[in-house]
């Protein structure tokens, strides 16, 4: 099935409406993220992403650092730029709320992440964010 991003929407998530896998991974979350947003289409979650400020989160937390501690997307609609689009509304997101970088620590591959611009780190992976 090939999906272009007007064929779902992304809103602000409920953890209540996640399907049992997602919800399963939000709740095992080590720190509640400052953001949940869900991609559906046609009224259906079919993925979500959830981050959160390092700098709220931690005293010695670096300003304007957010983690990224989830990215879904359900089997039957990956492979189909639904992750990309997500991880470029956290991008989006983040900046908007003052971010300079966002750290992902999920395991995932390289080439992803890289293609979207992060480059590998002892943690993770880490985007910069270059104002105008």
């Amino acid at each position: 099935m090939a999906l272009v991003h007007r064929d779902y929407e992304v809103f602000r998530g409920d953890p209540a409406a996640l399907p049992r896998e997602m919800a399963e991974v939000y709740g095992d979350m080590q720190l509640p993220p400052d953001v949940l947003r869900v991609a559906k289409m046609h009224e259906q979650v079919i993925g979500c992403y959830a981050m959160h400020s390092l700098e709220s989160s931690h005293s010695d937390g670096k300003p304007g650092l957010f983690e990224l501690g989830m990215v879904m997307v359900l089997d039957t609609y990956q492979r189909n730029g639904v992750g990309r689009w997500l991880i470029g509304h956290a991008i989006g997101v983040a900046e908007s709320k003052g971010g300079r970088e966002l750290l992902v620590t999920l395991p995932g591959p390289a080439d992803f992440f890289q293609g979207l611009g992060f480059r590998q780190v002892p943690s993770g992976f880490l985007y910069e964010m270059r104002p105008e």
